[in-house]
């Protein structure tokens, strides 16, 4: 899709692009408080979320040419019962034309426990209930997928690995000129990719 108002530079462009991403993370953040009574006293893997270098890989490198990891903050804290993590965000960084703009964001939130696998697939369905989802096999132990049209298509997957929340999104221009994204099958296949990357770059556990 194109943007009703598109962009005449690169940098405000890459604005656009960062500002989305940045507004999914925000809203799941304000979400992932919802908390229904806990129905199992499973116990998770993670006593915390990994910070966001943990899960920077080489697929990120691919994706989101030249990254800068621009936003590294905390979600929640010991007293919210939905849990604790970060959100991270990583740009191409703004310049001459010597790569595609493109950029990543994702929210990690473990769960306290226990009951933290209850919670964390309760935190899944209560983030990413308001948008139109497609469920997604082989992303952790359950996932979905969406996209958002404005300002610029941006392709998300929200998923659950034991009591830890993830939701990855990603977006890229069609050009050197950021002026329109890219087709919007291609920025939902690399979505995936990026949420399988990151599925797979997790630690077995974190202790206490």
């Amino acid at each position: 899709m194109v943007p009703s108002a598109q962009p005449q530079s690169r940098g405000c462009a890459t604005a656009g692009v960062v500002a989305a991403g940045l507004a999914l993370l925000l809203l799941a953040a304000g979400a992932i408080w919802y908390v229904v009574t806990r129905d199992s006293p499973e116990t998770g893997e993670y006593e915390s979320a990994p910070e966001c270098a943990a899960v920077a890989t080489e697929t990120l490198d691919a994706l989101v040419p030249g990254h800068e990891l621009e936003l590294e903050e905390p979600v929640g804290g010991p007293e919210d019962p939905a849990g604790s993590g970060w959100q991270c965000r990583w740009a191409t960084p703004q310049g001459p034309g010597e790569a595609v703009p493109a950029t990543a964001t994702l929210v990690m939130v473990a769960a306290p426990n226990p009951g933290g696998v209850t919670t964390a697939a309760d935190n899944l369905r209560a983030t990413t209930e308001q948008h139109d989802t497609t469920g997604l096999d082989g992303v952790g132990e359950e996932a979905v997928r969406w996209t958002r049209g404005a300002p610029f298509t941006v392709g998300c997957v929200g998923t659950r690995v034991s009591n830890l929340y993830l939701e990855s999104c990603y977006s890229v221009a069609s050009g050197y000129d950021a002026t329109e994204p890219a087709d919007e099958e291609r920025i939902v296949a690399d979505a995936e990719e990026l949420a399988l990357a990151v599925v797979g770059a997790l630690p077995e556990s974190i202790p206490e």
